[in-house]
């Protein structure tokens, strides 16, 4: 009789399997004593009411509204997690499973079961303990969001490389291969020369206009000195043909006329006086 009994309960069991019920006893073995039958394992979201009973779905009850048990084995629901603050519900409680959270925009979740949030940390940045960023420390990077900062590396990846730009708060070093076996100090003179070329062809602009509005000027000076200038009024010939016509007649009144031949080689001498005089 008690074997048939317990056929039969095994039976039930299975149709309830079957049949998808949710409440009661999932898994259950009869009692030696008086013919019940002791529950192993509730169903989900079922939590044990007594070990043994005459019905395997008296042994084990649903968990309340607002209630879950994720784990079977347990004799009492949990509370279901209320997401506050700037955590967000993105799955409701159920039964069976306790409340998903998630973080509002601009943060994220601190563990894996998102019981706080802290603030999403962009490139440059790093998380810290109380749940804000910091920025990268000097000579570290961070090129990852909500990441720790790595420090730069020391050296390029094969030995015919050069650094040719130091890290920054988001990005390694950069290093590349330099023409013609170029050194550091080819390399920052190049730069040097770059960044000195606009400020190169500025003073040379500066320097031309400043040459040709000086010699535009000494242009229209010489100009205005050759305007202004006084033009000759009398060739040497002309002053010394007047001359010898005023010795001449002077000559005439007041001079005996035995004293000509004296009076023109004064003349002659006179004249060879204004015409060096008039060189």
């Amino acid at each position: 009789m008690m074997v048939v009994w317990g056929v039969a309960l095994l039976l039930l069991g299975l149709l309830e399997r079957v049949g998808g019920a949710t409440e009661g006893c999932a898994r259950w073995v009869p009692s030696a004593d008086d013919g019940d039958v002791c529950c192993q394992l509730c169903k989900p979201g079922n939590h044990l009411v007594r070990n043994c009973g005459p019905d395997p779905k008296t042994l084990c009850e649903l968990c309340r509204e607002g209630t879950y048990l994720s784990d079977p084995g347990l004799e009492s629901c949990r509370r279901c997690t209320q997401c506050t603050g700037v955590r967000t519900e993105t799955q409701a409680c159920t039964r069976t499973s306790d409340t998903v959270c998630g973080c509002k925009t601009g943060y994220r979740c601190a563990d894996a079961m998102c019981s706080s949030c802290s603030q999403e940390c962009g490139a440059g940045q790093q998380p810290v303990a109380n749940g804000t960023c910091q920025a990268c420390p000097p000579g570290t990077f961070n090129h990852k969001i909500h990441s720790q900062c790595v420090p730069w590396s020391t050296r390029c990846p094969q030995p015919e490389q050069k650094i040719v730009k130091p890290g920054t708060a988001v990005s390694d070093i950069v290093c590349d291969f330099l023409p013609n076996g170029g050194n550091g100090r080819t390399e920052g003179m190049m730069v040097a020369i770059l960044v000195m070329s606009p400020i190169f062809l500025a003073i040379l602009a500066v320097c031309i206009l400043i040459i040709w509005n000086k010699k535009k000027r000494m242009m229209k000076k010489q100009q205005k000195q050759t305007i202004t200038k006084e033009p000759a009024t009398d060739t040497p010939v002309t002053v010394s043909m007047e001359f010898r016509r005023l010795v001449e007649q002077e000559s005439t009144c007041c001079f005996p006329q035995q004293e000509q031949g004296s009076s023109l080689e004064s003349v002659a001498s006179l004249e060879s006086e204004v015409k060096l005089l008039t060189v």
